[in-house]
């Protein structure tokens, strides 16, 4: 159920309408670094050479310094989203790309972000709200990639069970993988995109939050998603791609990426070990 905005803390409305830019070059170590931890063997990206799809969030980073840092990593205030005291837990819900033209190594790249919107309604757990941001991507040609993020603030609470569990039994799907999401990979990961986040990689943080295990990053399901794509089908230039983050997946256990054509497009979902749908996705060219 949607409230409307008049229920909508007073920092969070004043903050409609902010921009904020960030300028950075596309550099080759990043990329390699990525492609390492992602298994692929003697990664040499070279200029010139294309990112993938979802690789421009390697770029553009907020650069902060500790004093601007909350406990548990994330920015107190980055300057775009303030705090809402209401709802201290903020969350990653889920994202749409729109990529336009090719971003490539040895691109100089402009990052502009808006804060366009909020909404609040009510979950089974209690009032929520979902901010909304636009980031867009431009090299020297002109924009080439539109993001969109929906941010989620809850109110403070126990460890959060997140949407879209589903333990139903699962058909089989045209491309598969299944990965273990250990610590390594997930520090890479964190590393590579310089989130701070502690929840992905500081085990005695997660235990005294009282959570199963470190979260795997929405982020870093969707880059596995399209990697697998690429594996399977190469001829398949993404578009467009969106994505929404269901039930969490944490590192207690395996988790299946699975990948089906729906007519002109890829539909995807991510499960967790006991079969919980932790993703979905969907991919067009």
């Amino acid at each position: 159920m949607q409230l409307g905005m008049s229920s909508v803390p007073h920092t969070l409305k004043t903050a409609i309408g902010t921009i904020a830019s960030a300028e950075d070059v596309i550099t080759a170590a990043p990329v390699a670094g990525l492609l390492a931890a992602f298994g692929h063997d003697d990664p040499d990206p070279k200029r010139g050479d294309p990112l993938p799809p979802l690789w421009h969030g390697l770029f553009c980073t907020a650069k902060l310094p500790p004093e601007r840092l909350g406990e548990d990593g994330l920015a107190k205030d980055e300057g775009l989203l303030p705090a809402a005291v209401e709802f201290p837990n903020k969350l990653f819900g889920g994202a749409r790309f729109d990529f336009r033209a090719p971003l490539r190594i040895g691109d100089s790249i402009r990052k502009e972000s808006e804060v366009v919107s909020f909404d609040i309604k009510e979950g089974r757990t209690g009032a929520f709200i979902v901010g909304m941001v636009q980031h867009r991507f431009s090299n020297g040609d002109g924009l080439a990639v539109v993001e969109e993020n929906d941010i989620i603030f809850r109110q403070a609470s126990a460890v959060p069970a997140g949407d879209g569990g589903d333990t139903s039994e699962v058909p089989d799907a045209t491309w598969s993988r299944t990965l273990t999401p250990d610590p390594v990979l997930m520090f890479r990961h964190s590393a590579v995109t310089f989130n701070s986040h502690r929840i992905h990689y500081d085990r005695d943080y997660v235990r005294e939050k009282g959570y199963p295990g470190l979260l795997v990053q929405g982020t870093l399901i969707a880059r596995l998603m399209l990697d697998l794509l690429a594996a399977e089908k190469p001829d398949f230039n993404v578009d467009k791609f969106s994505f929404r983050s269901g039930r969490p997946i944490y590192d207690d256990g395996d988790f299946r990426i699975l990948a089906d054509p729906d007519g002109g497009e890829i539909v995807f979902r991510a499960l967790d070990h006991a079969g919980n749908t932790g993703m979905t996705a969907r991919a067009s060219a």
